[in-house]
């Protein structure tokens, strides 16, 4: 569509390789990256001049240049996961995600790599979700895909999991699609429980990492995986958020990236509001409807002047100044710690998981984790208890049993028309 237009000319083989090897080196991040391919023109020159600036720098981030038969084992090892690297420069790349300053060097990718050339939305929010924000989610999703556009989240539990899982269900349909952005490589499937929902999204729709195949992810990883998934939208969309929320940061991202913030507004009794409310009190656009998404999605599809020029590739190597000096490597210097922070960022992320377990089985339910799940499920607003059943997976009598309990203990509240809520503290 209209923000992510292709770009005619695909780089060599070589330039590939090195640009690859370039983007794994020691130190070397994305801001780093790209200040090398400014000041050099190409990957290959930059590998050529390495040396020379290594030896005229005085930083403490030393840069040690990737081997090629690594970089070429990496690469084999994505393709037996049917996983492609989309590299910066290649026609695949994204524009939107192009645009910003410390956009991937490349990443992989399993599925319809079409839909990176689609406009795309940011769909964000809790992981404990109640069953009210994951309906919206589900709803404002399917809406957007309907109108051809599409829906990039994170393959988490709870709103994540909604957005894919309605755009999946119109993936036959000449519509959009969704994207899901992974924090670890992008054959591993994190959190578990969505094995499924990962197979249907590398088969009717796309998923993608920066990280490489077969990487475990780790708390640390979550906040540059939000940066991608703000970087490749036009806008994001906050459902539910408490207050240290990673997807406070995503919107966050969103902001610093020139993109819309979208949040939609919550009771002030529920902690999961806390996120979108204070977005809203800061200028973030009050989502109710898809319709608020779609109008600024059309308004800014009018000025087209807006979205000219910005994407531009370095394809071919221009000839760089040989016998720099130090002053000439500056801001190559400079990024180095640039991207330092990017890869370890220092704000802390209450509902970002450790995960030192990963291959572990999933652990059996127990009748107390129910009842927190049908908890967890439920906000302020009254929700139909027919649609907390199918939310939750469990049994009618089971849910109903869980909601007696909760009730005799003062925690819901029915409400008519068979409705149910958390009662407000």
């Amino acid at each position: 569509m209209l923000f992510n237009e292709p770009q005619p000319q695909r780089l060599s083989q070589s330039e590939r390789l090195a640009r690859m090897r370039l983007a794994r080196s020691t130190n070397i991040g994305p801001v780093t990256f790209r200040k090398m391919l400014d000041r050099f023109g190409s990957a290959r020159e930059a590998i050529e001049i390495l040396p020379d600036l290594i030896a005229h720098s005085k930083t403490a981030r030393k840069i040690t240049l990737a081997g090629r038969e690594d970089t070429v084992s990496e690469i084999e090892l994505a393709k037996t996961h049917h996983a492609k690297p989309i590299i910066f420069g290649d026609p695949e790349y994204p524009a939107m995600l192009a645009r910003i300053e410390d956009s991937p060097a490349y990443f992989y990718a399993i599925g319809r790599l079409d839909l990176l050339a689609k406009t795309s939305v940011g769909i964000v929010g809790a992981r404990n979700a109640s069953a009210n924000g994951c309906g919206f989610a589900r709803k404002i999703s399917h809406e957007l895909v309907s109108a051809g556009y599409v829906v990039t989240s994170g393959m988490a539990r709870g709103i994540d999991g909604a957005a894919h899982t309605a755009a999946l269900q119109l993936a036959d349909t000449h519509s959009g699609g969704t994207i899901a952005v992974l924090g670890g490589g992008v054959d591993v499937v994190y959190p578990r429980e969505n094995q499924e929902l990962y197979e249907k999204l590398c088969e009717q729709g796309c998923v993608i990492s920066e990280m490489p195949p077969g990487l475990k992810p780790q708390a640390r990883h979550f906040p540059r995986r939000n940066r991608i998934i703000s970087g490749l939208s036009f806008g994001t969309v906050v459902i539910e958020a408490g207050r240290n929320s990673g997807s406070l940061i995503t919107a966050r991202f969103a902001a610093e990236q020139g993109r819309d913030v979208f949040a939609v507004p919550g009771s002030p009794t529920d902690p999961r509001a806390a996120g979108p409310n204070s977005l809203i009190r800061d200028g973030a656009i009050l989502c109710d409807s898809a319709d608020v998404i779609l109008d600024a999605l059309r308004l800014a599809e009018q000025n087209t002047q807006l979205f000219e020029g910005f994407h531009q590739f370095n394809t071919d190597a221009r000839q760089a100044t040989k016998n720099s000096h130090l002053q000439d490597y500056d801001e190559i210097i400079k990024s180095l710690d640039r991207d330092a922070e990017i890869q370890a960022p220092k704000e802390p992320v209450q509902d970002i998981e450790t995960i030192n377990d990963l291959p572990s089985p999933l652990p059996p339910k127990t009748d107390h984790s129910d009842s927190q799940s049908i908890f967890d499920f439920l906000s302020s607003s009254p929700l139909l208890i027919d649609e907390l059943i199918r939310t939750s997976g469990l049994s009618a009598e089971q849910v109903s049993t869980i909601l007696i309990e909760l009730e005799v203990a003062g925690r819901v509240e029915r409400h008519p028309g068979n409705r149910v809520s958390r009662i407000a503290k």
